[in-house]
């Protein structure tokens, strides 16, 4: 559903295990941290993949973390599945891999992102 500001609502997510990992080519339940940054470190080397974590249970109202390298460049898109009632709204920002590392580390030991406020909703 497209809101009147041209954010998109989508439906809420469902993860059955603890911690799912989503690539271009794989969908399972992460084994550990180790295998979610050997992922995140793939898509760094890669114009055409993203990664995803989807935690099973959202305390932070974060149900997702996902990155892209950006098409031009050396940024990476992270945005962010931000749950509420009915709905998940997303919210991206730009940063470099480093930060991109801290931020999945920080939402697979926490399911908690900093900096909230620098985010920005996705518009389409």
């Amino acid at each position: 559903m497209k809101t009147e500001n041209g954010e998109m609502l989508f439906e809420k997510t469902e993860c059955g295990v603890p911690y799912k990992i989503h690539t271009q080519t794989i969908e399972r339940e992460a084994k550990d941290w180790q295998d979610v940054l050997d992922h995140v470190s793939e898509m760094f080397d890669d114009a055409d993949e993203f990664v995803t974590l989807t935690l099973g249970e959202a305390r932070h109202n974060i149900r997702y973390v996902q990155a892209a390298r950006k098409m031009r460049g050396d940024q990476i898109i992270v945005q962010l599945g931000i749950e509420d009632d009915k709905y998940t709204r997303l919210v991206e920002k730009l940063c470099g891999e480093e930060e991109c590392v801290e931020i999945f580390w920080e939402f697979y030991s926490s399911s908690n992102v900093s900096d909230l406020d620098k985010y920005k909703p996705v518009k389409f």
